[in-house]
């Protein structure tokens, strides 16, 4: 069994036997200028994070690389951290505890398949989606970007999907993806942590349940978990 947890923006904790994976870290909400200010907080504390094996950054904006806070956790805890070389060298960790991943590379580490899926986020130097595999299950982080004619070739079983627009795609071309991937669940996220991205998840839901897709949406509430 897979416990998947929303912690709000783009930042996921999945766990598996014990060991726990996060995805695009945003703990601190260190903003670089008032107007960005998070409107929504982690709900968890540093302490509840334990047993970290791997963390996996899309690209380098404030929002999904909190460089504080992966810093801590590497320090503590013998935790490896994927991400493009670009990422990885502006870590104060040790070498032994990075590992770099390019787009359409693929790794194991740590009894996980990691695929580097390439995104759409030309605000972003060398932005990346993932497709996560562990159990049997696969799971896609698209992290930023737009709708691409890549999502066409994806297959997973749950989808974690930006529906914020503004920079990103918004709920309606999250949609249009989720129609290419056809995954079992879909789960919406990057939206109402600025006043710039907001959305409404209902409608996100609602224009997946009208449509034929056999996809459930699955809507969190930051500090949710969902059980695959």
């Amino acid at each position: 069994m897979i416990e998947l947890q929303y912690l709000g923006h783009s930042f996921f904790k999945i766990e598996s036997k014990g060991k726990n994976i996060l995805i695009d870290p945003f703990f601190n909400c260190n903003a670089p200028s008032p107007e960005l200010k998070s409107l929504v907080k982690c709900p968890l504390t540093e302490k509840d994070f334990k047993d970290v094996s791997l963390i996996l950054v899309s690209h380098e904006h404030f929002d999904h690389f909190d460089k504080k806070f992966i810093e801590s956790i590497a320090a503590k805890q013998d935790t490896l951290v994927v991400a493009h070389d670009s990422l990885l060298n502006e870590l104060k960790i040790p070498k032994r505890q990075t590992v770099s991943i390019a787009t359409d590379s693929k790794l194991n580490v740590r009894d996980v398949s990691i695929k580097a899926v390439p995104a759409h986020h030309p605000q972003s130097f060398y932005p990346l989606s993932f497709l996560i595999e562990l159990n049997g299950v696969k799971i896609f982080h698209a992290g930023d970007t737009d709708l691409m004619e890549e999502h066409e070739k994806i297959r997973a079983d749950v989808v974690l999907l930006p529906i914020g627009g503004s920079y990103t795609m918004d709920l309606v071309d999250a949609v249009k993806a989720i129609k290419c991937m056809k995954p079992k669940f879909a789960i919406p996220m990057h939206y109402n942590t600025f006043e710039h991205i907001k959305a409404d998840p209902q409608e996100f839901k609602a224009r997946i349940e009208k449509s034929n897709l056999k996809t459930i949406p699955v809507i969190l509430e930051p500090g949710q978990k969902f059980k695959i």
